[in-house]
């Protein structure tokens, strides 16, 4: 009595400090609880705080009811609590109905690693066996762990359909009470719909027993996001991403127990087309192929297990992608998936990944500068390079020919070459030596370290400037506006030329132009610009023809190199007195240069010169004519100012490189009362 005191005592000492942890409080049913501890103890108290029992090894008989159970150390102990209703002592047929007990459905423990599994118990105190049921539907898998036992026990599993039953292969069989330190567990993947029947007996009629069932989904594709924490059930298929220039090692593939496992995977291009099944296992390396949406994996295990991946990159030169193993078809062909090595001797680093077909890489380099301008790449590879061979290939930039070309292998710890090369991209291989018979799925990669300088050996042909698209669409539009304003005045030109001609030729329709010009200051319809005008259009004539258009000279003079014609106006052409003069010369094979023409009054006061048009150089009674070339047609009118009655007109010059001069014979009078014959 004294010692059952002392344990009330401790156990309400230490349950307000270990209730949370170590008791829970339960509805159970009309049945037996078995309790079993090492180095342990367990108590039973009813709804009203009454100890039902305690002790490290006891069995109880316990009402329905709320009861709680406390437990010193859960991992010291195992126990048998009574949760479920009596069940059959008979196996149902295929075809009969029977009530299945209740397991939900959970996902893979990766992604819900607390899946709530069904607690089932019973004892065989009157009972040869008992039976309980499992639904499943194909793609599940049942997780069945016996928990406790009081003695020798074996639970045998069956499958049925509506139709046939099957025994399975799994079971647990125990020639003793259960272990507190070990699992019994056996896991049934469901190949089809139906149930699984549980059949439990013992040798012992008085056998206490209890476990535990989980059933999970193997249908699901599950997508990895942590490679270092794979787990599931069964073999549920596994997405792993990864890329062409990507591989996955296997690190490890076990089951719960420590086992090694195996598995399987394939390529998925889309959801309906996929590779073959390939066996794997640990330490095996997955390489990446290109277009591919995931590596799929199953692990070949009805088992409960855990796995690790590493992924690792084989990319070159930090261009995040591995280098292409051929250069590009032309000039024009894209090539930014190159890595670009920037010539100033840093360090890029990167590998023949041997066991991924990748047995040469190829590397852009990029000259600047001027046209025409050569320049020297340098070139050192160092590292695991023993079996590799480095070229520099000079480019020609519009046929994309190669120009020259250098090759180096390991000499001295490293490789080096060098070459010259012209402006624009060139390339670097980095291949094995053997090329392509190097591939090996098992094959190490091959590290290597380049490193890429440059001089310029002749800077070339330094340009104005590099046009842009701006400057030369500019250019376009000066261009054309240049093309206008260089143009228009020749239009202009051109129609004057032909106005002029026009008006020349309906101008010499009718002869005697000086009879019409008089006419028309008779009738008070005359304009300046009309002799002007006429002046112009008249040079464009032929000789003969223009001094028809004028009249009868007054004066003709023809001698060698020179014709002169001289005819007198209407004295109303100008004004204040003054004597207009209209003369005509015509050089003859000849040129005369330095020309002049004066005017002499053979008696009476001189001549002085008012007006000359076209406009001329003048001083006094002379006018400076400058060069008159080789059957030029001119026409002047002179206005001579003075009150002299006659005049002698004198024309000097140069003609080919010699003084000469002519003079009409005749004086012009400016009257026809005076003149002479």
């Amino acid at each position: 009595m004294g010692r059952r005191v002392l344990w009330l005592v401790a156990i309400l000492l230490l349950l307000p400090m270990t209730s949370s942890a170590n008791s829970e409080t339960r509805m159970t049913v009309d049945g037996i609880a078995w309790f079993d501890c090492d180095d342990s103890w367990a108590a039973i108290f009813d709804s009203q705080g009454a100890e039902v029992a305690n002790g490290s090894e006891f069995t109880a008989s316990l009402g329905a009811g709320n009861h709680t159970f406390f437990i010193e150390n859960d991992s010291r102990c195992q126990s048998v609590i009574p949760l479920t209703s009596d069940l059959p002592n008979l196996r149902p047929a295929p075809s009969a109905a029977f009530d299945a007990v209740n397991v939900t459905a959970c996902e893979q423990p990766l992604l819900n690693p607390n899946c709530q599994a069904t607690y089932i118990s019973g004892d065989l105190i009157d009972d040869d066996s008992d039976i309980f049921a499992i639904e499943v539907d194909e793609n599940q898998i049942v997780n069945l762990e016996l928990l406790a036992a009081s003695s020798a026990i074996d639970i045998d599993l069956h499958f049925q359909n509506s139709n046939e039953e099957f025994a399975l292969d799994s079971s647990i069989s125990l020639p003793l009470n259960t272990s507190i330190d070990l699992t019994y567990r056996v896991i049934v993947p469901a190949e089809e719909s139906g149930r699984i029947v549980v059949t439990v007996h013992s040798p012992n009629p008085s056998a206490i027993w209890a476990v535990n069932v989980e059933k999970y989904s193997t249908q699901e594709t599950i997508y990895v996001s942590d490679l270092e924490n794979i787990s599931g059930i069964g073999s549920a298929s596994f997405a792993v991403s990864s890329g062409d220039d990507q591989s996955l090692i296997v690190t490890d593939s076990v089951s719960l127990d420590g086992s090694e496992i195996d598995f399987k995977y394939r390529y998925v291009f889309t959801s309906t087309s996929t590779s073959e099944w390939v066996n794997g296992s640990k330490g095996d390396r997955i390489s990446g192929i290109a277009d591919i949406n995931h590596i799929e994996f199953k692990w070949d295990c009805n088992c409960e297990w855990l796995a690790t991946m590493e992924r690792q990159t084989h990319y070159d030169a930090n261009w995040g992608m591995d280098a292409p193993g051929f250069k590009p078809l032309s000039a024009t062909s894209n090539n930014s998936s190159y890595p670009l090595i920037v010539m100033d001797g840093h360090s890029e680093e990167g590998e023949l990944t041997l066991h991924m077909g990748d047995y040469q890489d190829i590397l852009r380099v990029e000259t600047t500068g001027w046209n025409e301008s050569v320049h020297l790449v340098d070139v050192i590879v160092e590292g695991d390079i023993y079996d590799i061979q480095v070229t520099i290939w000079n480019m020609d930039q519009e046929s994309w020919d190669i120009l020259d070309e250098m090759t180096a292998t390991y000499s001295m710890d490293r490789i080096t070459l060098s070459l010259d090369v012209g402006l624009g991209t060139h390339f670097i291989r980095i291949q094995h030596v053997n090329g392509s018979d190097s591939i090996n799925s098992n094959g190490d990669s091959i590290e290597w370290k380049i490193r890429v300088t440059t001089a310029v050996l002749d800077e070339g042909d330094e340009p104005w400037f590099p046009p842009t698209d701006a400057v030369k669409d500019a250019a376009d539009v000066f261009y054309w506006l240049i093309g206008l304003v260089l143009i228009i005045p020749f239009i202009i030109f051109y129609i004057n030329i032909r106005k002029t001609r026009a008006f020349a030729e309906e101008f010499a329709r009718k002869k005697n132009r000086l009879q019409w010009l008089t006419t028309k200051l008779d009738d008070g319809s005359y304009s300046p610009s009309d002799l002007s005008r006429a002046l112009r259009s008249v040079s464009t004539l032929d000789w003969e023809e223009a001094l028809e258009v004028w009249g009868q000279e007054d004066v003709r003079h023809f001698t060698t190199g020179i014709d002169l014609a001289v005819w007198t106006l209407d004295g109303r052409l100008s004004d204040d007195g003054e004597w207009p003069l209209l003369i005509g010369l015509r050089p003859q094979d000849c040129e005369w240069s330095v020309a002049a023409l004066k005017f002499e009054s053979p008696e009476g006061e001189s001549w002085t010169v008012s007006k000359v048009e076209p406009k001329l150089l003048k001083r006094s009674h002379e006018i400076f004519l400058d060069t008159i070339h080789d059957n030029t047609r001119v026409f002047i009118r002179v206005d001579l100012r003075g009150n002299a009655e006659s005049v002698d007109i004198h024309l000097s010059g140069m003609v080919n490189g010699e003084p000469m001069a002519a003079k009409p014979a005749n004086t012009i009078y400016r009257t026809v009362e005076n003149s002479e014959e």
